[in-house]
Parts: structure tokens; C-alpha cells; sequence
């Protein structure tokens, strides 16, 4: 697992990261499935023992492979969605705009106390 976890921090991409979380999340050969079993087996020799601490561990012990499968099955597209980190994200219309006017070159405004162009007089008076 320590060997997993160091390759996972060394990843060099979305999709080397997803392999490796394919490891541990596959349903069937996979090291979270195949953890539930062991908790299963061990839960088992804790019957075996027909103690009431035997029971109480059985319990325990069913409860965290229980809780195990529901994680297995709550992460069921976890390596998709790593795999689709890799692809760039498509920006929507009001980033692309909030972009484009966050790199315009301002423009200069137009006020009402601008003088009036210079020019030759026209001669005429109102």
C-alpha cells in the first residue's frame, strides 16, 4: 500500500494516477474489495469462537467490511472521473467574456466635458 501511495505522489498525469486508483477500486481484484474480504475472514474466526467478545469483534468487523463496500460502491466511477481531469475544462460564455474584458485595452470614455473639436469657425452666431 505505502508502495501505491508513493507512486500515486509521483504521478505524472491524470491518467497514471487513474491506473493506480484502479488498483485499489476495481470490484473484483481490487485492494479495497479485497481488504472487505479480509475483514469478512477475520470476522468469521471471531465467531468461531463462541465468546461474547468473539460476537462483538464479528460485529465490528462485518461493519467495517459493510462500510468498505458502500465506499467501493460510492467511488464506482472514481477512476473516470481522475481520467477526465486530463482533459482540458471548457470554459462557458460569461468566462470567455469576464476574459476578454479583464484583457481589452481600455478605451478612452467619452464625457460630457470634452471640448468640442478645434476647428475653423463656420461665422455663423445663434
Amino acid at each position: 500500500m505505502r508502495d501505491l501511495i508513493d507512486r500515486l505522489n509521483a504521478a505524472r498525469s491524470y491518467d497514471e494516477a487513474a491506473q493506480l486508483l484502479h488498483q485499489v477500486l476495481e470490484p473484483t481484484e481490487g485492494l479495497l474489495p479485497g481488504l472487505e474480504g479480509f475483514l469478512e475472514a477475520a470476522a468469521k474466526t471471531a465467531k468461531a469462537s463462541e465468546r461474547q467478545d468473539g460476537f462483538d469483534l464479528y460485529h465490528d468487523l462485518q461493519s467495517a467490511a459493510l462500510t468498505l463496500r458502500r465506499l467501493g460502491e460510492d467511488l464506482h466511477v472514481a477512476v473516470e472521473r481522475m481520467q477526465a481531469l486530463a482533459v482540458p475544462r471548457r470554459r462557458s460564455w460569461q468566462e470567455a467574456v469576464a476574459d476578454y474584458y479583464a484583457t481589452a485595452p481600455s478605451t478612452p470614455s467619452h464625457s460630457a466635458s470634452a471640448p468640442p473639436p478645434a476647428g475653423p469657425s463656420s461665422g455663423r452666431t445663434r
